[in-house]
């Protein structure tokens, strides 16, 4: 999301093999959920992928989760966000987008400072 260039590409592809292995789980056991049919730990100890990770490509203008490419997470995403237990108590979007924008500036600053220093 902060990066620019080849490492933004080399970055992009590894949360692409990332996203790979969860999408493995995920078709294997053909459930809404990592455990089943009800959120469990899996699913809470993930579950920030499926708020967060949309912010991200949109902040970083790239697509990391193609729901074609990977429909196994787009319906876990989906179920997670829409459960009744988690729905209520995200943040809205975009209060969240406007935070991510100014830490990517702000994370993007220091590094092209890194570089020159």
């Amino acid at each position: 999301m902060c990066t620019q260039g080849e490492e933004k590409e080399t970055n992009r592809k590894q949360a692409v093999e990332s996203l790979e292995n969860i999408e493995q789980e995920l078709i294997k056991g053909k459930s809404k959920f990592f455990g089943g049919e009800s959120i469990g730990y899996v699913d809470i100890a993930l579950g920030l992928i499926s708020y967060w990770l949309p912010v991200w490509e949109e902040v970083g203008s790239m697509t990391i989760a193609d729901p074609t490419r990977f429909p196994g997470t787009a319906g876990w995403t989906e179920n997670f966000r829409s459960h009744p237990t988690v729905k209520d108590k995200l943040q809205p979007r975009d209060k969240i987008i406007i935070c991510f924008q100014w830490r990517s500036k702000e994370i993007g600053a220091q590094i092209a400072s890194a570089r020159k220093g």
